[in-house]
């Protein structure tokens, strides 16, 4: 990863990511990080595309695809499903990422994402296209109730 590497979720910059520039064009190197832009070592006080995901709830990926990778723009398209820890409030998550690459390293992550309910059973892309990852019952979390 470039040290101050972008990342922009669902539109808009993450929480971390120092730097977000535009999508670079086929043969157009992506500008540098921006002036004062943090360092992207560990412990340091990092604000890069990966700055926060130590503590990152997560059980596994699932049905995981790479559908393109386009070597002369230098952008990687991937598809997954984020499952959740047992019990987690937070719920699954369905995303795309777009990692656009620089030098052969990644410069920024566009992602959209979104969460589906429960009982929706996803992904819904070949050889998964019934669904193979609805949540068991015992694994959601019983609502919040109102004082």
């Amino acid at each position: 990863m470039h040290e101050g590497c972008g990342r922009a979720e669902n539109g808009s910059p993450a929480p971390g990511g120092a730097f977000l520039p535009p999508l670079p064009r086929a043969a157009t190197p992506a500008p540098p990080p921006a002036a004062g832009a943090q360092s992207a070592q560990p412990g340091a006080g990092a604000r890069d595309c990966v700055a926060g995901l130590e503590n990152f709830n997560l059980s596994m990926v699932t049905a995981r695809r790479t559908p393109l990778v386009d070597e002369e723009a230098q952008v990687v398209l991937s598809l997954g499903v984020f499952i959740r820890r047992p019990g987690s409030p937070t719920p699954r998550l369905v995303f795309s990422e777009w990692f656009v690459i620089d030098d052969a390293k990644i410069r920024t992550v566009y992602t959209a994402m979104f969460y589906p309910p429960p009982e929706l059973a996803v992904p819904n892309w070949p050889p998964y296209d019934s669904g193979n990852w609805p949540l068991p019952a015992a694994i959601v979390p019983e609502p919040a109730t109102s004082p």
